[in-house]
């Protein structure tokens, strides 16, 4: 689901296409996968195959390129794509960042990202 241009204005930080691998781990499940589909100063959007819940506390590694960056968040948002969704994975999460990730790090996710906001 794209957010309406009512809730893109009332963004704090600016949200950019950007792709991340992600590897996700809460308590119950270590070591999960994913790859963001935008990211901004204060969370992500993570498609991943790995079903978890409004609330949960993650520790987050994400990767692009050379450069590398850790952080916590909390899942805010979970939503399950459609059968016929051209997304390889079946979850999407919003993520709300406890830390912040380094603004090289997103920089490079976005200039490898597609120019696309249906993401």
């Amino acid at each position: 689901m794209i957010p309406t241009d009512l809730e893109d204005s009332r963004r704090k930080t600016p949200r950019v296409p950007a792709i991340l691998a992600v590897e996700l781990s809460s308590k119950t499940k270590p070591g999960r996968c994913g790859v963001t589909r935008n990211a901004s100063g204060k969370g992500l959007l993570i498609v991943t195959p790995s079903r978890f819940s409004v609330g949960d506390e993650l520790d987050l590694a994400v990767h692009v390129g050379s450069h590398s960056g850790r952080t916590s968040a909390r899942v805010v948002r979970v939503e399950e794509n459609a059968a016929d969704s051209s997304e390889v994975w079946r979850y999407r999460l919003a993520v709300e960042l406890h830390g912040k990730l380094s603004e090289e790090l997103i920089e490079e996710a976005s200039a490898r990202a597609p120019l696309s906001k249906s993401a």
